[in-house]
This record gives structure tokens, sequence and C-alpha cells, in this order.
């Protein structure tokens, strides 16, 4: 008897909580601006509201709604969605829409449907290609915020590698991502995400992270994608600790091994991938890099370099190390030999010898030519790197 009061009472403040939503007394604003976050051939469009809701966007008339299964999510404040890229990539601006949904006994109503609008803009080569590399903020919004502003409104491509998020569980860290992407690019410059070993943990890792960055399926965190003439290839090398350290709750050994797979496969397919028509660069991105000693998946991390070599890359851009540190390519170490020049960017404020500046790395494709940057918060460079 007790249990049913207690489901009646909670259903009934649920309701009540909906009609004052409903009526205008509980706002239902919009927290952060959206995430355009990169994902395979589609873009995601992430965003949260103080209010739970049903949400769609708007690209050039066409809708495209949060929906798993032909159900529209209607009752969280976090609403994902994904868009074509070629789509979002033409129109160049879209339009974001969420309502509350009133519902109770009998009752299912709509409240307003509220909408802003953004201005998009995809990859611009004619003038360079500006990428900003962003790993290891912990769930500390500054001053890693601050340093990723280097480039201003040149802005191309925000990269954020790994370990942006201290812990799933903690409830200020499940929109973290999405505050630090939307104070650095306003909902108007694609993201790039992937996943650190910080994003593995806890039992929230199975459910938060997924909806609210940027991956292609809940259940893989390694891609490639293709972003004008730029390829790039995700790594995503999961948890550092062996899967015998979680009380058989861990397989990374076995999702390693289906990434492996999938690479291989991305090496048979060169004339679609990494050797398609009008890729002009290639780019490795991975939050642990692949020569890191003292881990016990050491012969994967061989594996993939050697996979890496046949991809051709340009580049590679990792976190993880808390240094900035460029390796040239023929750098070897941990048995690993690196065909591909290497950038470690990202030494958190905290970090030791630190003393609070952050430091974190710009790049630049243009001409045929890469350069790169260490840059803190305050745009001073502290090194320059020619890699191309």
């Amino acid at each position: 008897m007790i249990e049913q009061i207690i489901a009646w009472l909670s259903t009934a403040w649920i309701f009540v909580l909906s009609v004052f939503v409903q009526w205008g007394m509980v706002p239902n604003d919009l927290v952060v601006d959206p995430t355009v976050f990169v994902a395979e051939n589609e873009y995601q469009i992430v965003w949260e509201t103080s209010q739970a809701s049903a949400a769609w966007v708007v690209v050039d008339g066409q809708v495209y709604t949060d929906q798993v299964a032909g159900n529209l999510v209607w009752d969280d404040t976090v609403h994902k969605v994904s868009v074509p890229m070629e789509a979002l990539d033409a129109a160049k601006a879209y339009e974001i829409h969420w309502q509350h949904v009133l519902w109770g006994p009998g009752i299912q109503k709509k409240g307003e449907d509220k909408a802003k609008t953004y201005a998009f803009r995809p990859i611009d080569p004619s003038d360079g290609i500006q990428v900003y590399h962003l790993s290891d903020t912990h769930s500390n919004m500054h001053p890693g915020a601050e340093t990723a502003g280097y480039w201003g409104d040149d802005l191309d491509l925000l990269i954020l590698n790994g370990d942006i998020i201290q812990d799933p569980q903690v409830p200020s860290s499940r929109n973290f991502a999405l505050r630090l992407a939307g104070e650095i690019t306003h909902g108007e410059r694609p993201v790039l995400y992937t996943r650190g070993n910080h994003e593995t943990r806890g039992a929230q890792a199975n459910n938060n992270p997924f909806r609210y960055l940027g991956a292609p399926e809940a259940d893989r965190w390694y891609f490639t994608t293709r972003i004008g003439p730029l390829w790039i290839a995700v790594f995503d090398c999961g948890e550092l600790q062996e899967d015998t350290n979680y009380a058989d709750r861990a397989y990374f050994d076995e999702y390693r091994a289906r990434e492996t797979r999938f690479f291989e496969r991305v090496v048979a397919n060169a004339a679609t991938e990494f050797d398609a028509p009008g890729v002009e660069h290639r780019l490795l991105v991975s939050h642990q890099p692949f020569m890191r000693p003292n881990e016990y998946y050491t012969d994967v991390k061989r594996a993939w370099a050697g996979l890496a070599d046949q991809m051709h890359f340009d580049l590679a851009l990792c976190g993880h190390n808390h240094t900035a540190v460029y390796y040239p390519a023929g750098s070897s170490s941990n048995g690993v030999t690196l065909g591909y020049p290497l950038i470690v960017g990202a030494r958190p404020a905290h970090a030791e010898g630190a003393d609070g500046v952050f430091i974190a790395a710009a790049a630049e494709f243009k001409d045929g030519g890469i350069k790169a940057w260490f840059t803190d918060q305050s745009f001073a460079v502290s090194r320059e790197m020619i890699i191309k």
C-alpha cells in the first residue's frame, strides 16, 4: 500500500510539473548551444534543454528528428539529431526545435514549440584548413576553453581528443563536453570527438557519453570520416587496465579485436578511403599514442601502428600523456617506429610543472603543406613545427 502511494505521488508530481511547464510557469530554456559532431558521413547535432522535450532539426526545409526506432524521444533533456553531412554543408544553417510534452492520465498535449537558428560553416579549404586539438581537460572548463580559442573565427575543425570528461557518473560531467564545445564553437563549426580512457569508466559510461557525444554507434567509437579534402581515422584504445580488473564487466580485448578488423578493411578499401579522389591530407586521431609504453595491450598498439603505416598519414594527433611533445617520422619507442609525424598535444594546467598554463596544439593544412604550433590560453606560441 505504501509503495502504491509513493508511486502515485511520484506520478502526480511529474504531472503537476508538466502542467507548470505547459503553462509557462517553469521555463523550458536552451542550456547550451548545440555541438555539431562529426561521425562518419553525418553530423550529429546535440544540445540540452532545461526541461524534458521532444526535439528536431530543420535543414533547408527538411525535418530530422530525435528518435529511437520510430519512437520520438520526448522524455529527455539532451537531444541528439543526425543530419547528412552533405545536406548541412550545402545549407550552411540549421534550426533546432524543442517542445515540452504534457502527459498524464488521459492527457497528451504539446507545449510551446521553441526554436533557434544557427549559421554553420563547413570546412573551408580556400584559405587552408585550421584545426585546433584539445584533450585532457578532465571536466575543467578553464583555461582549456580559452586555449582552444586560438583560431578565433578562422577555426574550421575542433578536435576534442579524449579525457574531456573526468567521470561520466558525476552529474556535472554529463554535459561538460557540450558546454565546452558550445563555448568554443557556438554551434557554428564541426567538432570531432574521440573517447579517452576516463570516458569508459563507471556504470554511466554505457549510456551518457554516446547520448551526449558524437560517435557512429553506441558500441563503436572508432571510425573514418572525410571532411572536405581531409581524411581522418579515429582510433579508440578504450580502457587502460586489463579486463580482469573490472570483475568480468569489461571486454575491451574483444572490442579492440573488432577494431583491428575494422581498420584492416579500411586498408583493403584504400580506393574509397584514404586514397579516394580529392583526399589531400590524412590525419590520425587517437587519445593514446601507439608508442606509449607500460600498458598491457602493447601488441595491439604495435599492430595498429603497422596498419597506420599503410594508410600514409601526414600527421597524428594524440593526448593522454599530459605533455606537449613533437615526434618526427622515424621516432621509435616501445617497439613502434612511427611512419608519420606525431604531436602529443595537450599539457593540462594541472599537470606537473604546468603552473596553471594549459598548452594544446593548433594545426594548419594549407597549400599542400602542414604547420603546427603549441599554444596556451594567452595564445602565446611556445613552439612552431613544420610538418610538411
